[in-house]
């Protein structure tokens, strides 16, 4: 009884103890039932299975190895379509922004102002300049069309951003006319010469990009054509510009195909890998390839899908319906995996091949190893288990008889320490959390290390302790800080006093809801003199301290500039857009609608530099967005000036201003409000109050965005005109 006890003591040891000798029973007992069957099974197997058996597995692992080579294609055909998108977007987005520009100057003339132009220079090889090129002699240009050349001249700094700001991937910037006459930006100059040192003539309407832009009327991507003045190929993106459907003309940027194959070359798959771009129309727009169905056509508009095979042919048209898909091809008689995937900016398809021989080769070679080696072990196994079945059993009768004595001795030396620890431990939970080292725990082991990883824990422990309540002080201090900054902000923008606006003729309500803490936009409403109110709105672009900071000092240019100038806003916005300038930082600017409105006669004169239409209910009718003279933004070119819009409000008439951050609010679909929701919320009760009428745009718009966050502040000014002698109350 004695030695029973010694060998299996009460608590935590004996518990070992037993657990040991049970879980080695146990094991052995199951491995030896397991392994028995084993055998049997095995052997059984081999004898009536092994044919089928191999069959199975191969073509388990033949479709394994195409289901994973088609899976990393397409998500390799993805990524490349997306890094390929990318970089034509890039170029599209400043093609249609500049085209922008362009349709503003033919709108706009007399906003800019003339510059002389010039022909190409040898000497400016190499530099980004601005070059004038025609089809015929200078002396037979429209006089009217150089002068509108001239001041598209003002358009070279967006121009040189367009050509260098791509990291090489835009060759030149044209601005070309239906006449023949060409605004170019490029580093080319000294090749745009003769043999005999003249000027080469240059027709663009004769060109693919021209006559491509204004067939399709939007956004025109050419395929691989050679270019007029280098000796290469390149792909041209065109853009006509229209005034009152007018064609006046056609932008234009190209890209060396050189680039683009060298883009497609370096994410291709293995060493016989390729990639290809396939416009909207199915012609080929860039190609690897040198021979075979996949080469460049002496025709850029050919249509390939005429004269390829008909399976490549159908992963053309799937890849040209915005379809990602991966299959096995044939190309030039050899089987390739190929995936697509849409190229959205103009509408075509990326093509990636893989060649299936160079994918499987390893895998095919790894399968073969793997069948021969799998004979052998099978067969060393079922000997090997035969007999380690039988020393098993043997060791397992040893090591259990061996395990009571040796685990009875050492159980109890061990949990010692564990025990004493564990009070320890406990006393963790005191306020100094502090655990002392002692000698009962070095015991060279792993229970030397947990004491010691205890003793740094509770150091760690204090330190969190104290850097959590620093952190939490610090982030308080943080958000009273950004809170101060809100209430100075919104302290900022001026009151509305119902009393004031009775006495005068008007009812006005102006709120602002940032999207931030502190938001860029801005309102302002103040007497020049007893008849005269000053209404403004304003959007900056950017968000957070930075926008309210260009913010407040937008709003103290304009005014001081305004009582300066007594109330010439021309002037006044003028000098307040060159001071802006002067001022801005990290190019911020601001779009800014400022009106004067005369009380006693309901003239209204106004100002709108780059902000939005504003909605006006005249009478009995709904409200529409009344279309006026745009200006440029304020803080973006010291040169632009503004002109000025004169209205007439009625009483009754209402006046509702916003920035972009109302019709650009956004749904979980990333759909927005638009002017059409807008106008349909004014609408809904059109005679209501100024303050009522916002709540109704304002729960329109919450309704709409249904919980999705907004980027954007949403700013709004309403004004009723009544004229001096009515009187009315608003709520506040």
């Amino acid at each position: 009884m004695k030695l029973i006890n010694k060998l299996f003591p009460k608590g935590l040891a004996g518990k070992l103890i037993r657990f040991v000798i049970i879980f080695v029973l146990c094991m052995g007992i199951v491995f030896v039932a397991m392994t028995r069957i084993l055998i049997a099974n095995l052997q059984k197997d081999i004898q009536n299975e092994e044919v089928e058996r191999e069959k199975s597995v191969d073509e388990q692992y033949i479709k394994s190895i195409e289901d994973q080579s088609k899976q990393s294609l397409m998500l390799l055909s993805t990524w490349a379509a997306d890094r390929t998108d990318d970089e034509f977007w890039t170029l599209d987005h400043d093609i249609r922004v500049l085209a922008a520009q362009v349709q503003d100057v033919f709108i706009h003339p007399e906003r800019y102002e003339r510059n002389p132009v010039y022909e190409p220079e040898k000497e400016n090889g190499g530099l980004p300049s601005l070059q004038l090129l025609y089809a015929g002699e200078r002396d037979s240009i429209d006089p009217h069309t150089l002068e509108m050349m001239e001041r598209l001249s003002n358009l070279a700094p967006i121009m040189r951003e367009t050509l260098c700001g791509n990291e090489g991937f835009t060759l030149d910037v044209y601005i070309c006319t239906p006449d023949g006459v060409t605004l170019a930006m490029d580093e080319y100059s000294d090749r745009k010469f003769d043999d005999s040192g003249k000027v080469k003539a240059y027709d663009p309407t004769i060109r693919p990009a021209y006559k491509g832009a204004v067939s399709l009327g939007d956004m025109y991507i050419t395929s691989a054509v050679h270019s007029y003045f280098y000796d290469f190929n390149e792909v041209v993106f065109a853009c006509p510009v229209y005034v009152d459907d007018e064609l006046v003309a056609v932008v234009e940027a190209s890209s060396q195909l050189g680039k683009i194959e060298k883009m497609l070359a370096e994410r291709n798959v293995g060493e016989y890998g390729f990639s290809v771009l396939i416009g909207r129309d199915g012609q080929l727009i860039c190609s690897q390839r040198t021979e075979g169905e996949l080469k460049l056509r002496d025709d850029p508009e050919e249509d390939i899908r005429n004269s390829v095979n008909p399976g490549l042919k159908q992963m053309i048209e799937s890849g040209l319906n915005g379809e990602n898909n991966v299959d096995i091809v044939e190309v030039d008689g050899e089987k390739y995996f190929a995936a697509h995937s849409p190229i959205e900016t103009f509408g075509g398809t990326q093509l990636s091949f893989a060649y299936v021989a160079e994918m499987t080769a390893p895998a095919n070679t790894i399968r073969m190893i793997m069948k021969t080696s799998t004979v052998f072990v099978l067969l060393g196994i079922e000997n090997e288990l035969n007999n380690h079945s039988l020393r098993l059993i043997l060791a397992l009768l040893i090591f259990m008889i061996a395990a009571i004595f040796l685990m009875s001795s050492i159980a109890k030396k061990r949990v010692r320490p564990i025990q004493q620890m564990t009070g320890a431990v406990k006393e963790l939970v005191s306020e100094d959390m502090d655990f002392e080292m002692k000698d009962v725990y070095r015991t060279g082991d792993e229970i030397e290390e947990l004491a010691e990883a205890f003793g740094v824990m509770s150091g760690r422990l204090k330190e969190y302790v104290a850097e959590i309540v620093a952190n939490t002080a610090e982030k308080e201090k943080m958000k009273a800080e950004m809170d101060a900054a809100s209430q100075i902000q919104f302290k900022m923008l001026p009151s509305v006093d119902p009393d004031a606006q009775a006495s005068n003729g008007y009812e006005l309500m102006a709120a602002m809801a940032t999207a931030r803490a502190v938001g860029g936009d801005l309102y302002d409403f103040y007497f020049l003199d007893e008849d005269k109110l000053v209404l403004l709105i304003g959007d900056v672009s950017g968000k957070g301290i930075t926008a309210a900071l260009f913010m407040a000092l937008s709003k103290q240019m304009i005014k001081s500039q305004i009582l300066l100038h007594r109330g010439d806003i021309v002037e006044a916005m003028n000098e307040a857009n060159r001071r802006l300038c002067e001022e801005s930082a990290d190019a911020m600017f601001v779009t800014v609608w400022i009106g004067v409105l005369t009380l006693s006669t309901g003239q209204l004169e106004f100002v709108n530099a780059g902000h939005m239409y504003a909605a006006v209910k005249r009478g009995d009718a709904d409200f529409v967005l009344e279309e006026d003279n745009h200006g440029l933004l304020m803080g973006a070119l010291d040169f632009a000036t503004y002109s000025l819009n004169t209205t007439t409000l009625q009483k009754g008439d209402i006046l509702y201003l916003y920035t972009d951050g109302v019709t650009e609010a956004h749904n979980r679909s990333d759909e927005l409000f638009g002017d059409d929701r807008l106008l349909a919320a004014l609408n809904e009760n059109k005679d209501a109050s100024p303050k009522e009428l916002d709540r109704i745009v304002r729960e329109r718009i919450e309704e709409f965005c249904d919980g999705a966050e907004q980027y954007d502040d949403i700013t709004t000014l309403c004004i009723r005109y009544t004229g001096k002698e009515q009187i009315s109350a608003v709520e506040t």
